[in-house]
């Protein structure tokens, strides 16, 4: 029984750091096509003969409120994707719903105690200050310096996986409380797969699909009815 609870656990840990990294790919292919969707989008505007900066002055309430405030600069400059960048716009608009307040029970309070006390484990490891007692290669130094900020982080954030990966990584004990771990990660992936699915429907992201001008010019006066209602 403790085997099956150990590999469902393992899976779990597996399936995290693929999604985080799946995260952190998607947000950054997502910034970079950021400048390209709006180079893109200019040259439509001026293709199709459309009057961006009188639309954007005519719909300045309505931008505000799908942006928020615009950035510092002057008001003929600004055009409606650069409010905050076409990365926080969606290709829909649906209605979100209140979240849930979850409240944590004991068992997860024991978990984050648990995972605190890991990490001192690992800071008697990796702390500089620990380091410079017992090595005198700079290099070394550096890595475990690295490592030590990877943990505090991962605490601060509660990614507990990463934590477990430098555990084994430095040969220091893990909870083996594998049930609760496992709860915990579900909740994890279940969010982190959450704001990956919200990512791929701006349209920075869906630009970043398109493989023909054809898509292209279908994705921005999407953008353009969307923003503009027209």
């Amino acid at each position: 029984m403790l085997s099956s609870k150990k590999l469902k656990w393992r899976r779990i840990i597996n399936e995290l750091e693929y999604l985080y990294d799946e995260f952190d790919i998607v947000n950054e292919l997502t910034k970079q096509t950021g400048p390209e969707f709006e180079e893109y989008y200019k040259a439509y505007c001026v293709k199709n003969e459309i009057d961006r900066d009188g639309l954007n002055k005519e719909n300045k309430e309505r931008l505000e409120d799908l942006y928020g405030p615009p950035p510092e600069k002057r008001e003929e400059e600004a055009c409606a994707s650069e409010y905050s960048g076409s990365t926080s716009l969606t290709l829909t608009e649906p209605e979100i719903p209140e979240e849930e307040e979850i409240e944590e029970d004991d068992r997860f309070k024991e978990l984050h105690n648990e995972f605190n006390k890991l990490f001192k484990k690992l800071a008697l490891v990796l702390h500089p200050d620990r380091i410079e007692n017992y090595t005198s290669d700079d290099e070394y130094k550096r890595k475990l310096a690295a490592d030590f900020n990877k943990a505090r982080q991962s605490l601060e954030k509660k990614r507990y996986f990463e934590l477990i990966k430098l555990a084994k990584k430095h040969n220091v004990l893990i909870p083996e409380n594998y049930s609760v771990q496992v709860k915990w990660f579900k909740r994890d992936k279940d969010s982190i797969m959450t704001e990956i699915n919200k990512t791929k429907k701006t349209y920075n992201y869906k630009f970043s699909e398109c493989e023909t001008d054809e898509e292209r010019d279908a994705l921005i006066k999407s953008f353009i009815s969307q923003v503009f209602r027209i």
